[in-house]
């Protein structure tokens, strides 16, 4: 992959990130968010889980997750500042299936792995994409979960964009489709059947002519992305800025 000198291989702990737990019957829960998220969480498995969002009746994204099973549960992984608005959104279908959402206290570790690293127990598989892949690992009761040394979080965040992934920010919330976020490849399943957004979504997928997209640029000045529009945050490392830039596709 490109660029690939700018990955940070190893743990990265995400205090941004917090776990909401839906309870109730497992089919139940499948079900209620099988209806309203992006992702086809009937395809979730023990080690396996995947990205995600929410979005409106009109296909705009309103928040990005990570969806996994731990020890039988169906956990959602999201930033902290998205929780409310998830639960809020999801609390209003979870009585007719006699689901609840609570928070669920751990600790969320990232891994970025090269492809044929090993992964430890408690790992669940987010992304796979050109020879590396993104895991997480929740970590409970203060349990050490490794003998590395931590990433910083803002490493793991450049590694989703490098990786294609990349995700909004409270100010992006309801204003853009997944097509114009790139969300379309990691995110959405187009044979799942409905979800809340998925007419309007799938029709971009077979019938639109999409004229922006979403691409990572590296840069030395915040001035060298002036023409676009700036998707989640701009994060640095090593005097570089990265940031995931919506723009027309010729401006690429």
């Amino acid at each position: 992959m490109k660029n690939i000198e700018y990955l940070k291989f190893g743990s990265h702990q995400l205090d941004s990130l917090t776990a909401l737990h839906v309870s109730g019957d497992f089919d139940a829960v499948i079900q209620l968010l099988q209806g309203q998220v992006t992702s086809d969480c009937k395809m979730l498995s023990i080690g396996r889980g995947q990205p995600s969002a929410l979005c409106d009746e009109k296909g705009y994204v309103w928040c990005n997750f990570d969806i996994l099973i731990h020890d039988d549960k169906v956990l959602i992984i999201i930033d902290i500042e998205f929780q409310d608005i998830f639960i809020k959104e999801i609390s209003k279908f979870a009585p007719f299936f006699k689901v609840s959402i609570e928070p669920f206290q751990t600790k969320v570790i990232g891994w970025i792995r090269h492809h044929e690293e090993q992964t430890i127990e408690s790992e669940h598989l987010i992304i796979d994409s050109d020879g590396v892949n993104m895991t997480l690992a929740l970590i409970l009761n203060d349990q050490p979960h490794t003998n590395k040394v931590c990433q910083e979080a803002p490493e793991w965040a450049i590694g989703r964009k490098m990786l294609g992934d990349h995700l909004i920010g409270p100010k992006d919330q309801g204003l853009f489709r997944p097509h114009e976020l790139n969300q379309n490849i990691h995110r959405v399943s187009f044979s799942k059947g409905c979800f809340r957004g998925q007419e309007i979504i799938a029709r971009m997928e077979y019938l639109g002519k999409q004229k922006k997209q979403t691409q990572l640029i590296i840069h030395s000045s915040l001035d060298d992305v002036s023409a676009f529009t700036v998707i989640g945050t701009t994060l640095e490392s090593n005097g570089q800025f990265f940031s995931s830039c919506l723009g027309a596709k010729d401006l690429f």
